[in-house]
């Protein structure tokens, strides 16, 4: 009954609302925290989680990535349930399957973040922890309009937090996704990778625009750095990790 390592693909679900984000702090309570715990109690040893995205206090996540290395004869469906038996109900395995060796969740090509607004004449007591509740109306067209000059190989300090933490401030931004059903707003944003608070920071940007608080010539002047901007990010509880993709191989 030979035991080799199996690398171990997750797909999880959260709510982070009752989390300080996804990484692992010194007594703070945390998602990764969670799960690695969960390992522990299944295998009685200690496993290093590796994963896509590093999300802040607040953010959830419908298909954060992480993968663990194990030596282990058990099938991957009695891991699926044991896990999820010992995780607390606001954390879910979705899937779980086995993966190359040199698979690393943190080699990712691109993420999708969907940011969530409720935009209507009352807020929400079952939403307010997951979106953000924006009164004044929005003006869509304005919105896609602008968000057409974001896309590309580009330098988001200017829409960051922690800025300094980085070498390199650009990151190319392929796709900005907006639509309105009933009274949600969903922008999806998909780039290479995302700075410190790049979603939220250019969620709020767009709001402004949205409300006619930046004019779109003053919104492009922002963009190209010809005109200062006081930046503010849009609250965490609108924020999904919604998808993680890889280069097929």
């Amino acid at each position: 009954n030979m035991q080799k390592v199996k690398n171990i693909l997750l797909e999880i679900e959260y709510d982070g609302t009752n989390y300080f984000g996804w990484q692992i702090q010194k007594d703070k309570i945390t998602i990764q925290e969670k799960i690695e715990e969960a390992i522990e109690k299944l295998f009685h040893k200690k496993v290093r989680l590796f994963y896509a995205s590093r999300t802040d206090r607040g953010v959830h996540a419908k298909a954060q990535i992480a993968n663990f290395f194990i030596e282990t004869s058990l099938s991957l469906q009695n891991i699926f349930k044991a896990l999820n038996s010992f995780l607390p109900q606001d954390i879910r395995i979705k899937k779980i399957k086995k993966v190359p060796l040199d698979f690393f969740a943190h080699r990712a090509s691109s993420k999708i973040y969907r940011y969530l607004i409720l935009n209507s004449q009352k807020p929400s007591v079952f939403w307010r922890h997951y979106s953000w509740y924006v009164r004044d109306s929005l003006d869509i067209e304005k919105m896609r309009e602008i968000a057409k000059k974001l896309i590309g190989y580009k330098d988001f300090s200017i829409f960051a937090k922690e800025v300094k933490r980085y070498k390199n401030t650009y990151r190319d931004l392929k796709k900005i996704f907006i639509r309105r059903r009933g009274s949600f707003i969903y922008i999806d944003i998909e780039a290479n990778g995302f700075l410190r608070g790049m979603a939220r920071g250019i969620v709020y940007f767009l709001v402004e625009v949205g409300k006619r608080k930046i004019s779109l010539k003053e919104a492009e002047a922002i963009i190209e750095k010809k005109n200062s901007y006081n930046k503010k990010l849009a609250p965490p509880s609108g924020l999904y990790l919604y998808k993680v993709k890889y280069e097929k191989g």
